[in-house]
C-alpha cells in the first residue's frame, strides 16, 4: 500500500513538473495531459482518471496567469477544446476501464468458482469410481453412438481389458461378432424406442480366464439433468453358481424320484412274487390234494364206482396245470422282453376272421359262466400284417379279464372298427370298472389294483403289461376308458398295411388248439364256492 502511495505522489509530482517547465511547448504539454489522463483512468480508475484532468487543467490556467512560456490566445483556446477533451477521456476511459475491471474480477470469480465445481466433480467422480470398483459385478457405460467412455474393475477383470483402452471402443472391437451383434442390436432397440428405459436379457458371456458363465445383463439409459439421454449403461449379474444349484438341486430331485421309483418297483416286485408264490402254491396244493385223493382210490380200489369223481379230480389237476402254466409262460415272455429275445412274425391275415372265431369260441364258455357276449363288426374283411399267435393271445387276455370281473347277468361286447388308416378292436364290459386315477397303472409291469383283487379276481399283475407289449410291437396302441361299477371298454388301435410275401394266409385255428389256448387263459378263473364244494365232497368220500 505504501508502495503504491509513493508511486502514485511520483505520478502527480512529474505530472507537474512538466506541465510547469517553460520549456516544453504547449502543444506538446496538450498531448502529455492526454497521456497522464489516460494512464491515470487506466491504471488507477475512473475517480483517478477525472482528478488527473481536473489538475492537468488547473496547471494549464497557472501557465497562462503566469504566463510561463505560452501563448496566450493559443493556449486559451486550446484549454476551452482541451477541457472537454480530457473530461471525456477521463470519463470514458476511467468508466470503461472500471467496468472492465469487474468484469475481470467476475471472470476471476468464475474460474475460481469453475476450478472448484471441476475439483469437486473430479472428487466425486473419483468417489464414484472408486465405489463402483468395490462392486463385484461388472458395470460399462456407452455414448450415443454405442461406444464405450468407462466401465468398472469388475468388468476391466471380466474381459480382460483396461478402462483406458476400451474407451472410444465398440464391442465389435472386444466380443466375437455373433455377441457383438446381439449386444449392438440390443443397443441401438433401446435408444430407439423412448418407451423403454431399460432391457434385461440372459446371455452366455467367456470371460478373460475361459471361464463361460450364465449372465442376466441389465441395459438402461442414463441422462442428465433435464432427462436428454447421455448414454447406455450395462451391469452384469453372474447367475451361473445359481444356475449350477438349479441345476444340483433338479439332480437331487430327480435323484430322489428315481430312488422312489426303485424303492416303488421294489415294493412292487416284493408284492409281485408274493403274489406268484400265492399263484404257484394255490394250484400246487389243488395238485397234490387230487392226486392224493386219486391214491386213495386206487388203495381202496374204487375207480369204477368213483370214475364221475375221478374225471372231476382230472378236470381239477388239467385246469391247474394249465393254470401254473399260464404263469410260467408270462414270466418267460417278460424276461425276453426285457432281454430283447421277444419276437413277433408278420404275415398278412384276415384279422377280422381272427377275432371273430376266439370270441365265437369263448361265448359258449362265458354262458356258462351266466354272461352274454356280443360280437359286433363294420368291417367284414381286412387283411393286415400281424402275428397270429399273438392276436390271439391279446384277444384270450382281454376276454378273460372282462369275464373275471363281470359279475353274472353281465355283459361282454367284442367290436371291429376301421378308422382311416387304422383297424380298432373293442373289447368292453359292464363289470366292477377301474379307478380313473389307476387306469395308467394297470399296463405298468407287476401292477394290481388292489381293491379290484380278492380270492374271486386273482392275477399276477403282468397280463396287460404283456397284451401293451404285443400291441406295440405290431406299431398300434392300447388304450383303456372306465367308470367304477359300470364297465371297462379296451381300445386296440392297429395300422392297416400289408408286409410282402407270396399270398396272404387266412388260416383257421385248429379246435385243439383253441380249447388249449382258452383253457390256459381262464384257468384262473374260477370260484371258491365250486372248489370247496368238490373238495367237502373228496373229503367225505375218503372219510
Amino acid at each position: 500500500m505504501k508502495k503504491a502511495s509513493k508511486l502514485c505522489m511520483a505520478f502527480y509530482a512529474l505530472m507537474i513538473f512538466l506541465n510547469l517547465l517553460p520549456l516544453i511547448p504547449t502543444s506538446l504539454k496538450g498531448i502529455m495531459g492526454l497521456f497522464f489522463i489516460t494512464i491515470s483512468a487506466v491504471r488507477i480508475g475512473y475517480r483517478d482518471g477525472l482528478i488527473t484532468a481536473t489538475l492537468w487543467i488547473v496547471l494549464g490556467y497557472i501557465n497562462v496567469v503566469f504566463n510561463i512560456n505560452v501563448d496566450y490566445r493559443y493556449t486559451m483556446t486550446n484549454m476551452f477544446l482541451g477541457t472537454g477533451l480530457y473530461f471525456f477521456i477521463a470519463h470514458y476511459l476511467g468508466k470503461t476501464t472500471e467496468e472492465l475491471k469487474k468484469k475481470n474480477v467476475q471472470l476471476k470469480n468464475e474460474i475460481k468458482t469453475g476450478e472448484k465445481i471441476q475439483t469437486d466433480l473430479k472428487n466425486k467422480v473419483t468417489v464414484i469410481q472408486s465405489l463402483m470398483d468395490t462392486i463385484p459385478s461388472p458395470i460399462f457405460f456407452k455414448d450415443l453412438d454405442c461406444l464405450y467412455i468407462g466401465c468398472n474393475q469388475a468388468y476391466e477383470e471380466a474381459i480382460g481389458v483396461k478402462e483406458k483402452d476400451i474407451i472410444g471402443k465398440s464391442p465389435y472391437d472386444i466380443y466375437d461378432v455373433e455377441l457383438a451383434d446381439i449386444y449392438n442390436k440390443i443397443d441401438h432397440e433401446l435408444l430407439a424406442n423412448a418407451d423403454v428405459q431399460k432391457l434385461v436379457y440372459e446371455t452366455v458371456v467367456t470371460y478373460a480366464d475361459g471361464s463361460v458363465r450364465n449372465i442376466i445383463l441389465n441395459k438402461g439409459i442414463f441422462t442428465d439433468e433435464r432427462g436428454k439421454p447421455m448414454g447406455i449403461v450395462g451391469v452384469f449379474t453372474d447367475i451361473t453358481d445359481k444356475k449350477e444349484i438349479e441345476i444340483l438341486k433338479q439332480d437331487v430331485v430327480e435323484k430322489k424320484r428315481i430312488i422312489d421309483e426303485i424303492l416303488e418297483q421294489e415294493k412292487i416286485k416284493t408284492e409281485f412274487f408274493s403274489n406268484i408264490s400265492h399263484e404257484l402254491r394255490t394250484p400246487l396244493n389243488v395238485l397234490l390234494g387230487s392226486i392224493q385223493l386219486l391214491e386213495r382210490y386206487s388203495e381202496d380200489d374204487i375207480y369204477g364206482s368213483s370214475q364221475g369223481k375221478v374225471m372231476r379230480n382230472v378236470s381239477i389237476m388239467k385246469q391247474n396245470g394249465y393254470r401254473m402254466l399260464r404263469l410260467v409262460n408270462n414270466l418267460i415272455d417278460i424276461t425276453k422282453m426285457d432281454a430283447s429275445a421277444f419276437e413277433i412274425h408278420l404275415r398278412n391275415y384276415d384279422v377280422v376272421s381272427i377275432v371273430e372265431e376266439i370270441a365265437l369260441s369263448v361265448s359258449s364258455y362265458m354262458e356258462s359262466k351266466g354272461l352274454q357276449l356280443v360280437f359286433d363288426t363294420e368291417v367284414e374283411e381286412k387283411i393286415i400284417a400281424c402275428d397270429e399267435e399273438k392276436i390271439e393271445r391279446i384277444m384270450l387276455n382281454l376276454l378273460s379279464n372282462a369275464v373275471k370281473f363281470t359279475p353274472t347277468g353281465g355283459t361282454v361286447f367284442v367290436g371291429i372298427y376301421q378308422q382311416e388308416d387304422s383297424l380298432l378292436i373293442k373289447v368292453e364290459d359292464d363289470g366292477i370298472g377301474i379307478p380313473s386315477e389307476k387306469q395308467e397303472e394297470i399296463f405298468k409291469r407287476f401292477c394290481q389294483i388292489k381293491d379290484l383283487f380278492s380270492r374271486q379276481h386273482e392275477g399276477s399283475g403282468i397280463g396287460l403289461n404283456i397284451v401293451k407289449a404285443l400291441v406295440e410291437m405290431h406299431e398300434g396302441t392300447i388304450s383303456v376308458e372306465s367308470q367304477i361299477n359300470k364297465g371297462t371298454t379296451f381300445t386296440i388301435q392297429l395300422p392297416i398295411k400289408t408286409v410282402e410275401e407270396e399270398a396272404a394266409a387266412c388260416k383257421s385255428l385248429s379246435k385243439q388248439d383253441l380249447v388249449e389256448k382258452i383253457s390256459v387263459e381262464f384257468s384262473d378263473i374260477y370260484t371258491t364256492s365250486s372248489l370247496s364244494i368238490e373238495n367237502k365232497a373228496l373229503e367225505k368220500y375218503i372219510d
